[in-house]
């Protein structure tokens, strides 16, 4: 039961981590962030060859759904890869990402902002809601919408938004999850259609903070890397929302819930083959 809560985990932090900007975001229901609040548990190191997308990502949102309005999401970089923020502190203050450094060095700065002027839940507007880019062109590789997500505000409140998830992920993030894992990615299914990988590509996580699991390795230099890359690429439509499925070594199979919305970027997914 154990192995299911990581495989669970992994697979949620993947889409929401690799080479990619949140662009739509609900937040919580009448609550307002004390200026900007750190998504929880989304921290990820991305290694695909590319020095404008490679390093550690941190996640942040500023809202006040007490007077709904637009949301700004914030995506963070600091370019040097396994940077995660201070051991202990991965639930920093959204406030205490800009600027701050990683445990390897390098700095966390904006990446893209994304201004989500109707967080209506299922209202995605993907890439038209990024109103900075400072990739240099380079990504996102893909954009993400409505992630549902804890986050730790200014207060040091830990806001829940779960409930959806039901028991799975109510586990996950009980704190009964401690240390390492790996995971050896073997296939996806997108829209429906299995993708079987020639060779399979490992990704590492670790849980911390209470066992939550909050930081990924994703490197896709190693073989099997630009296999993905292309398999994404051969198997669907540039700009259009696609239902991903995550098949691992052993026959674990993980579908992104469906509050998750993915949307690939072709034209930076190319260009890193």
């Amino acid at each position: 039961m154990k192995k299911t809560w990581l495989y669970l985990a992994l697979a949620a932090l993947t889409v929401v981590a690799s080479g990619c900007a949140i662009t739509d975001y609900t937040g919580i229901a009448g609550h307002h962030t004390q200026a900007e609040a750190k998504l929880f548990g989304q921290e990820v190191s991305f290694l695909v060859g590319d020095p404008n997308l490679d390093g550690t990502y941190s996640y942040t949102v500023k809202y006040d759904n007490t007077h709904p309005g637009p949301v700004n999401i914030i995506s963070y970089r600091n370019p040097v890869v396994d940077s995660f923020s201070r051991d202990g502190e991965v639930d920093r203050d959204g406030d205490n990402v800009q600027g701050r450094s990683g445990v390897l060095g390098g700095k966390f700065q904006t990446a893209w902002v994304a201004v989500d002027t109707d967080p209506t839940p299922g209202n995605c507007g993907f890439f038209t809601n990024i109103t900075q880019d400072k990739s240099h062109g380079a990504g996102p590789l893909l954009a993400l919408c409505n992630v549902v997500n804890e986050e730790v505000d200014n207060d040091l409140e830990l806001q829940s938004n779960f409930a959806s998830f039901g028991d799975l992920l109510a586990n996950v993030w009980s704190g009964t999850l401690t240390g390492h894992f790996t995971a050896e990615l073997n296939g996806l299914t997108l829209n429906g259609v299995n993708v079987p990988l020639a060779q399979a590509v490992s990704f590492g996580a670790s849980a911390s903070t209470g066992g939550r699991p909050g930081r990924l390795s994703v490197d896709l230099t190693q073989p099997g890397g630009h296999a993905l890359l292309q398999a994404i690429l051969d198997h669907t439509q540039n700009g259009v929302p696609t239902t991903v499925t995550l098949n691992f070594n052993g026959g674990m199979s993980i579908s992104l819930p469906s509050q998750y919305k993915v949307l690939f970027n072709h034209d930076a997914i190319f260009r890193l083959l």
